[in-house]
């Protein structure tokens, strides 16, 4: 049985395009990636992490009037974290409602944090 950590961040976004400018590559970090003061997105920039292997990140805006499991039920091994990550909103008081979603591979982000409410960690979740 192979046994897999994951960082995940929930949170909500004005907009997709909002989103996606936080949380994509920034087209000059190799342009400049020798540097210690660019980051490869905002969202790695908001983790204090110069690099993040997007290969081993997925996520995604979900907006509209649909539960947690419609929004993202079709991502990666959702059958197996979705669940868990359900019970877990559902132990605190959000004030606001979920439209997005970043997870990757534990040890990319050595210190996950809160991202100024823009986005909240949930800590780590197993897979088989």
């Amino acid at each position: 049985m192979n046994t897999e950590t994951l960082d995940f961040w929930v949170g909500n976004f004005n907009s997709e395009e909002v989103f996606y400018g936080f949380v994509e590559e920034d087209e000059d970090f190799y342009l400049e990636e020798e540097s210690d003061e660019t980051y490869i997105s905002k969202f790695a920039e908001s983790q204090d992490t110069i690099w993040l292997d997007h290969d081993f990140v997925e996520y995604g805006f979900e907006d509209g009037n649909r539960t947690i499991y419609e929004k993202f039920s079709e991502y990666s091994f959702a059958e197996q974290w979705l669940p868990i990550l359900v019970n877990r909103l559902n132990e605190i008081d959000l004030k606001f409602d979920i439209n997005s979603i970043i997870f990757l591979n534990k040890g990319q982000v050595s210190q996950p944090c809160f991202c100024g409410g823009r986005l909240i960690f949930f800590g780590l979740y197993w897979r088989d």
